[in-house]
């Protein structure tokens, strides 16, 4: 039997959006590193780090995989410290799949540095200054 993590994104499914023109006071994510193009890339934009990674308060945003990479975009976003944390959800369960062990079976990261892979990451790690003109982030799923 698998056992499955809740990362509070499963409204994500539903809400699969092309990457827009990114504008000021916008974070746009870059994500690589995508094995397949099945399911969707789900992003979440956090301020609190009590809520990260999959805590109530975060903005979300999901596109599509294509040719192993993703684009989700945060507009309108004040300057301040956030963090995200994505998600491919390979079969679009709304949640991050794990095995009995509780090990990740679908790849996900943080924007920062590379994701810790033996318990959930903490805000400090992934965070990042936001100013008032356009952020570009990328993250990389590769192993």
């Amino acid at each position: 039997m698998q056992h499955r993590r809740r990362i509070g994104i499963a409204a994500l499914v539903a809400a699969t959006t092309l990457a827009a023109p990114a504008n000021a006071n916008t974070i746009q994510v870059t994500v690589t590193g995508i094995p397949d193009d099945r399911g969707v890339l789900a992003c979440s934009l956090h301020a609190d780090p009590a809520g990260f990674p999959d805590g109530a308060g975060a903005v979300h945003d999901a596109s599509p995989p294509r040719g192993g990479q993703a684009v989700c975009t945060f507009e309108g976003v004040r300057p301040g410290r956030y963090a995200v944390a994505v998600l491919h959800d390979a079969n679009a369960n709304g949640r991050l799949d794990t095995n009995v062990l509780g090990m990740p079976q679908e790849r996900w990261g943080i924007s920062v540095g590379p994701a810790p892979r033996l318990r959930a990451p903490r805000f400090d790690e992934a965070a990042f200054d936001m100013g008032t003109d356009l952020l570009q982030l990328r993250i990389d799923l590769d192993p």
